[in-house]
């Protein structure tokens, strides 16, 4: 059954488009009787207007292009959440792209979002995103664009972003306050910059205590921390373990019970979104990393620029970075 349109009720009804599409605004100038039929016309053939063309005349489509490395169970499902929560009761839609890790895919997405006259765009970016240049016709058209949690160093759009510094530095200092002595610390994608970063921190407070060791391993997905640790762990015996998220933390702890190093005295603590340490195993500790918070600030970011577009045109200023 094809979409009932105006013109359909109008032909139905032996009246014009622009007396059904008044009578279904409740305008003062048509009479309560043609309304009351436009409207009994409408549910029975299930009218439903048409919100792309209502938003293309209003020069706005209340559609938001969410694009991210990848859909996975760790971290984005609570970002979309949170995202979700502010463009919905705002009135705007969303769309979800993955860019499988590849910024080949990420220009396709871009060029998705410009097609579909988005009014703005959210993204993470792929860890093979070196530079903005596939932006460059977003900028052109003044698409306002927010950056979150994966990014590269820039000038150019505003950026939420944890504070991973910081979260890295707690993590060591907890292991150093638990008397952890022989560490093993395991991170991301290392051209990441958010693993050099929370890298760089971690073993900058480690290195204020000489009398601890600790080894670094990089692991792009959890399979490659199971595979390193059973070299490592039949090799080493460690009494601390840092995971920079809650992949490499699944990646550890699955390694753990295979030893049964679960049951031993060792501190594990990982930066995380909160949830999977308390289901690994409640003697884990973790930094949060507040997936929701992060959607929520990231939304209410891009729709601040939105209203300021709608407001005098152009979206002419200095970016910021928000550190959460």
């Amino acid at each position: 059954m094809k979409r009932t349109t105006i013109k359909d009720l109008a032909e139905m009804l032996n009246i014009s488009t622009s007396t059904v599409s008044r009578a279904l605004k409740d305008h003062p100038d048509i009479s309560s009787s043609v309304k009351l039929k436009v409207r009994e016309a409408a549910e029975t053939f299930n009218y439903v207007p048409n919100d792309f063309a209502i938003n293309f005349r209003k020069k706005s489509s209340k559609v938001i292009g969410l694009i991210v490395p990848e859909i996975s169970m760790f971290f984005i499902p609570s970002i979309i959440r949170g995202i979700s929560s502010v463009l919905n009761k705002e009135g705007y839609h969303f769309f979800i792209l993955s860019s499988d890790d590849t910024s080949a895919t990420e220009e396709q997405n871009i060029q998705t979002c410009i097609n579909s006259r988005v009014d703005g765009i959210l993204v993470s970016l792929t860890k093979e995103t070196k530079d903005f240049q596939h932006f460059q016709k977003v900028k052109e058209m003044e698409i306002p664009i927010v950056i979150f949690d994966k990014i590269i160093p820039h000038h150019s759009f505003d950026s939420v972003i944890f504070d991973n510094a910081k979260n890295s530095e707690l993590c060591a200092e907890n292991l150093i306050k638990n008397g952890c002595k022989n560490i093993l610390a395991i991170f991301g994608d290392e051209s990441l910059d958010i693993t050099q970063t929370r890298m760089d921190s971690f073993l900058k407070k480690i290195g204020e205590f000489p009398e601890i060791e600790c080894k670094t391993i990089f692991c792009e997905s959890a399979d490659v921390v199971k595979e390193k640790l059973d070299i490592l762990l039949s090799q080493n015996n460690f009494d601390g373990f840092f995971a920079m998220s809650d992949e490499t933390l699944i990646g550890l702890h699955s390694s753990l019970i295979k030893t049964n190093l679960h049951n031993s005295n060792i501190k594990v603590i990982a930066i995380s979104e909160g949830t999977l340490p308390k289901y690994l195993d409640e003697s884990y500790q973790f930094q949060i990393n507040d997936g929701y918070k992060m959607g929520i600030i990231a939304a209410s970011e891009l729709l601040k620029i939105i209203n300021k577009v709608d407001d005098d045109g152009s979206t002419r200023r200095l970016p910021t970075t928000h550190l959460i």
